[in-house]
């Protein structure tokens, strides 16, 4: 059961208190409708300050913009019913698929309002055409005002700040992610315990940038360092796909009896002591001279190509240690980021990281489509029917395929709304005919209403249940449609209302189940289709660059992460073929780097394996299976190994057996089967 604590009251206490000061200011500003408001507040209020600012920022622009097109639309085609609705569905349509290709992007926010705003605003004044102007500008000045007082009650009173959770969350992750690579260091752990840690690291590591962006709004300290915190976030990330090469290669390492690897286990654990935050030293110089010890003693320990070309299995050894090079150089950058970001100190230029999220254009289409055929069925149903509410279906069924159309089953989440919205026209009702009548003040209608609006803004307030109950506290504010010019409302003036709010939620349920039947598990084939075409890319073309690669990359993981079960085996293996996915990407954007250096036919023996691979990673993402591109990997490596000099030669061997490595212990991930190796080094070194 969920615990209502101390901060969920006092942002129920103060979404209360701003949502009634907007009914107040608004019965005395005369405005026409002021619930919209006090609905308003309800929507951009949120626990965290810098949230509410950014929310209403974006809900200020998409209210804007869908006030325009309703006007627009009204006045050019108020006259043509069919072609106002038809110019209102392709507007919703259109709204919706940038609003789901943006994804949770603040920008997405206001793509959204603008569609079904227009439709709010558009479907009534299309019944009356001379009003629409005088409707824009009513609705327009209630919802700005609602704004406007759920910011500064934010802002202004006890506001908890998104700048404080981002230091505590920089914090947490930096020594989650210490202990992290402290444990892959000395132990190997595929457990659903270590997994789900790994999965809470890299969730963990993809919100910091959320979190940057809202602290920008509410911490001027934070504001400064900002390109620090954002630079942070991409060394952790970097610092995880190290740690997932390194965690492959000692698992791959443990089944061979090699004892040249004993020394660098050695080395692996003390530095393991140094990161590990329970037993490491504190920040100072002993503590970066004991870390430059570790360094020189791991680079005494790496085996050159002579040494490679005698015993194949080495190369494991150098990929382990150049990548625990990397791990210390990292950890020492994120000390010292997150040290600048506590401080409000600006870091240099060339520090800000990339921030690159998937986009996913054939969902944006469907869910666009989708939205503008509920408003058209709606738009039928009503002209057909002749019904006198059948407008708030045709909204209604705007607004439910707009706010619901990127989950992975809107059918379901639209369901669970649909229930709060009749839950909501209850207890509206019970409200407008048994408990209304007898108020007679705005002390009286205050009072009342608190007996509801708190309750509920304890559980808003509560991260796994407030997005569901929510439609329960928007439904019941706009059925109860307060208004100090309106008469008492009559019971069949009421159900009508809720009916027609009904009706466009179920229409938007029905489109779902027609038009988008599928769920989790389309999702989870869309994102694990969309790495191997990166892949593909990637060898092709080596677009994108690194940066953009990793972040882009980390997204896909992180929503694996939130569709998956790290206790199920088989999507563990899910899990852990994604981060191997992108260890495989970095590793062929360093060997698309060595192979610039190589002389011929080095050079195009590698140029051969890229291409191979480019065809795999395509074949694969249109869901063909078929056998590792073993032949041309095998020959560039005896190549390399026989013929190879000097760095890039090193480094091309290393990222081919890398990469061979990583294919072959994932194999289901990538829908291959697992063959033995045709290679002149014995299969154990890179299986």
């Amino acid at each position: 059961m969920p615990r209502v604590d101390w901060p969920d009251a006092i942002f129920a206490l103060k979404t209360f208190g701003a949502a009634m000061l907007a009914l107040w200011i608004a019965f005395s500003a005369d405005l026409p409708q002021p619930s919209w408001a006090m609905l308003t507040v309800l929507v951009v209020s949120q626990p965290i300050a810098g949230m509410v600012a950014a929310k209403a920022i974006y809900r200020v622009v998409g209210t804007f913009v869908g006030a325009c097109m309703a006007v627009l639309m009204v006045a050019t085609l108020a006259d043509a019913p069919p072609f106002f609705l038809l110019a209102l569905a392709l507007w919703v349509g259109l709204c919706t698929g940038v609003s789901v290709l943006l994804r949770d992007a603040p920008e997405s926010y206001g793509a959204m309002l603008s569609g079904y705003t227009a439709a709010i605003i558009g479907v009534p004044a299309a019944l009356a055409p001379l009003t629409v102007f005088d409707t824009a500008v009513a609705r327009c000045l209630e919802i700005m005002l609602g704004i406007l007082c759920g910011t500064l009650v934010s802002q202004l009173i006890l506001p908890r700040t998104a700048g404080r959770q981002l230091l505590d969350a920089i914090d947490r992750t930096v020594d989650a992610l210490r202990r992290f690579a402290a444990d892959t260091l000395v132990a190997e752990d595929d457990s659903a315990k270590g997994l789900a840690d790994r999965r809470s690291l890299v969730a963990d590591a993809v919100n910091l940038d959320n979190l940057r962006v809202f602290a920008t709004f509410d911490t001027p300290a934070v504001r400064r360092a900002s390109s620090g915190a954002s630079a942070l976030q991409r060394q952790v990330l970097t610092m995880i796909s190290m740690l997932v090469s390194i965690h492959d290669r000692l698992a791959i390492l443990r089944t061979l009896d090699l004892p040249a690897a004993q020394p660098m286990r050695a080395v692996l654990a003390r530095g393991s002591l140094l990161l590990d935050p329970e037993t490491g030293p504190p920040p100072g110089l002993a503590r970066r001279e004991a870390v430059e010890k570790v360094r020189r003693e791991a680079a005494a320990l790496r085996p050159d190509l002579a040494a490679m070309r005698q015993d194949p299995r080495l190369i494991l050894v150098r990929n382990i240690l150049e990548r625990f090079d990397d791990v210390l150089v990292l950890q020492r950058r994120i000390r010292r980021l997150r040290d600048a970001v506590h401080a409000g100190r600006r870091v240099g230029p060339g520090g800000r990281a990339v921030s690159v999220r998937y986009r996913e254009p054939i969902l944006a289409l469907v869910a666009g489509a989708i939205s503008a055929t509920a408003v058209l069925v709606a738009s039928a149903l009503w002209i057909g029917t002749a019904w006198a509410n059948g407008g708030s279906a045709v909204v209604f069924a705007a607004v439910i395929c707009s706010i619901m159309a990127a989950l992975d089953d809107p059918a379901a989440a639209a369901g669970g709304f649909l229930r709060m919205t009749t839950l909501s026209a209850i207890l509206a009702g019970l409200a407008l005919f048994a408990v209304l009548p007898l108020v007679n003040d705005f002390a009286g209608l205050t009072a009342v209403l608190a007996l509801f609006y708190i309750p509920f803004g304890m559980i808003m307030a509560l991260p796994r249940i407030g997005t569901s109950v929510m439609p329960l506290g928007l439904n019941f504010t706009a059925l109860l449609a307060i208004s100090n010019t309106t008469p008492p409302s009559e019971f069949d003036v009421f159900a009508n209302g809720a009916l027609g709010l009904i009706g466009g939620i179920c229409v938007g349920i029905l489109m779902f189940r027609l038009l988008r039947p599928l769920g989790v598990a389309w999702a989870i084939e869309r994102i694990h289709g969309a790495i191997l075409r990166d892949l593909a890319r990637l060898s092709r073309s080596g677009a994108p660059g690194r940066d953009a690669f990793e972040a882009t990359m980390f997204d896909r993981v992180n929503a694996l992460f939130a569709r998956l079960d790290t206790a199920d085996p088989q999507q563990r293996a899910t899990l852990q073929g994604a981060l191997a996915a992108l260890r495989i990407g970095l590793n062929i954007l360093a060997l698309r780097r060595a192979a610039a250096d190589l002389p011929e036919p080095l050079h195009g023996r590698v140029q051969e394996t890229l291409g191979v691979l480019a065809r795999h990673f395509s074949l694969l993402a249109r869901g063909k299976r078929g056998e590792l591109p073993s032949g041309p990997a095998s020959g560039a490596m005896a190549a390399l190994r026989e013929q190879g000099e000097g760095e890039a030669s090193e480094m091309a061997l290393l990222t081919i057996a890398a990469i061979r490595a990583t294919l072959d212990r994932h194999a289901e991930f990538f829908r291959a089967q697992r063959t033995p190796l045709a290679l002149e080094i014995p299969e154990e070194a890179l299986a």
